[in-house]
């Protein structure tokens, strides 16, 4: 997240992590999709963050947009036993952000991870 076309997103987006910390108190956020990957395009791409927490989030909180500058910031909001679950049912978004995201709060991804690699044996 530190090449030249997001530098200049960093404190906001930490901002946003903070906000979302003292608001749901999470398991995790991720860092997630073209962001992760170092694929970020200025203008076309968005940020994703997935937050885990420990209980369902209504429908209402699920989602949310937020807007860094120019950016879109898109926060998806999960439960662990969902995420679990999503891993379970091969859910692309959650595997790639298992997989290929920066985990910029919390310390679970590693264990997500395998559990992960544990179903593939499967």
């Amino acid at each position: 997240m530190n090449g030249p076309s997001t530098r200049d997103l960093i404190e906001d987006l930490e901002s946003i992590v903070i906000e979302l910390i003292e608001r749901y108190n999470p398991r995790s956020i991720i860092i997630a999709g073209s962001t992760a990957k170092s694929k970020f395009v200025r203008g076309l791409s968005d940020i994703d963050l997935l937050v885990i927490i420990d209980e369902s989030p209504s429908k209402d909180e699920r989602f949310m947009l937020k807007a860094i500058k120019d950016v879109n910031v898109e926060v998806t909001l999960y439960s662990l036993r969902e995420v679990v679950d999503n891993i379970k049912t091969g859910n692309p978004f959650i595997i790639d952000a298992i997989e290929n995201g920066f985990e910029v709060y919390g310390d679970v991804v590693h264990k997500l991870k395998q559990l992960h690699e544990e179903l593939k044996k499967i």
